[in-house]
């Protein structure tokens, strides 16, 4: 089983990575393998609008959207995590789903696998959850253009480091829970 977890973030060590790495700790406790990009720290350029993409269905720049998308073709699950930028999912996510378009189904049918489950997750400093639904909606959408079914969704609010996350003892337990119990979504596909 194999799964890939895409941090939105600038920051491989901020307060999303800290949530994303808690529901990674959990998969792997049940031995899946797990690849995890930080966006902030890959070579992705901006979508350049040609749509050369849509007969194509691949991009005609070579750059790190590449090992990503082997590892979203061949993985069973994929987490995708954002911390709210502005109440919206950061520009490095909006790069990278604008990059996605040769996979999606825009123009015909998508070349990702059937069968991928999805995971959503949103991290905010403020208190109001409906921000992050935003988010995970945003995510949500990006997964019904690849045919990947979301499953789960975690958010987590009041959180501007990741120190301020580990205090949050429940929303650390949930975030490990959701990947240890991940598997049982994949038997209900």
């Amino acid at each position: 089983m194999k799964a890939i977890c895409i941090i939105g973030s600038p920051k491989p060590n901020g307060s999303t990575a800290c949530v994303t790495d808690k529901i990674i700790e959990g998969m792997k406790r049940n031995n899946i393998n797990v690849k995890k990009y930080v966006l902030g720290e890959m070579n992705i350029n901006y979508c350049k609008g040609c749509m050369k993409c849509y007969k194509t269905k691949k991009c005609i720049q070579n750059d790190d959207m590449n090992i990503i998308i082997n590892d979203l073709i061949q993985a069973d699950i994929v987490v995708i995590a954002s911390p709210s930028y502005w109440g919206d999912v950061t520009g490095q996510l909006k790069v990278f789903f604008d990059r996605s378009t040769p996979l999606s189904d825009t123009n015909g049918d998508t070349i990702i696998p059937k069968g991928k489950i999805g995971v959503s997750v949103a991290v905010r400093t403020g208190s109001r959850i409906e921000e992050n639904m935003h988010l995970i909606h945003t995510i949500e959408h990006y997964y019904g253009h690849l045919g990947i079914k979301p499953v789960k969704r975690f958010t987590v609010e009041g959180v501007q480091v990741k120190e301020d996350f580990e205090q949050k003892e429940q929303k650390v337990k949930e975030a490990f829970e959701l990947g240890m119990n991940i598997l049982e979504n994949i038997t209900q596909k």
